[in-house]
């Protein structure tokens, strides 16, 4: 049987590990509450479900493999001056999968490590036993974070980035992935 797993310190990993390049507060537990740096990110994470053939957001505490989640972060610029070179970064929650084409903007490059972001769909090369080099699509269950390069965010302004997952089975969606323990608890 297919155990639910609890989140309850997921929105603050989540948070964390949310990317704005040396301006980001974020904030899961107060969404309107004013900061210190020019910009405030603001997560939500809401199931989709599908009730009499017509596509529903319900509440995410608890979900099961098969359910579908939809991450938003909303940036807001809370100062007077324009917030130049944005980088918007959502992280592919633990134990779950990108679906394909769910991203928005559809402007998003992705990453399998956090450091090297490239296009969607990603590419790789790989050398086969007789020495020919030939590029193979990197599979969705590798990618592990999502960005979006907007470029500026004007005073008082907001932009939102959002991205859809598939809860994997009991087993990470990547091998070692981080924040997944053995009782399904997301740590």
């Amino acid at each position: 049987m297919l155990k639910p797993i609890r989140i309850a310190t997921y929105l603050m990993l989540l948070a964390s590990a949310c990317a704005l390049t040396g301006h980001a507060q974020t904030s899961t537990q107060k969404p309107s509450v004013k900061t210190d740096t020019p910009v405030e990110i603001k997560l939500e994470r809401r199931k989709v479900v599908l009730v009499d053939g017509k596509e529903t957001m319900q509440d995410a505490t608890i979900v099961k493999p098969g359910d579908v989640l939809q991450e938003v972060a909303t940036y807001t610029n809370n100062s007077s001056a324009t917030v130049s070179k944005l980088e918007a970064t959502l992280p592919v929650p633990a134990n779950t999968e990108l679906l394909a084409g769910s991203f928005k903007p559809n402007t998003a490059f992705a990453s399998t490590d956090d450091k090297n972001f490239a296009a969607i769909p990603l590419k790789r090369k790989l050398k086969a036993a007789n020495g020919v080099e030939a590029e193979q699509l990197v599979p969705v269950a590798a990618y592990r974070y999502l960005r979006w390069y907007p470029g500026d965010l004007a005073a008082g302004k907001s932009l939102v980035f959002s991205a859809r997952f598939k809860v994997a089975d009991d087993k990470p969606a990547v091998p070692g992935a981080s924040g997944i323990a053995t009782d399904n608890k997301i740590k």
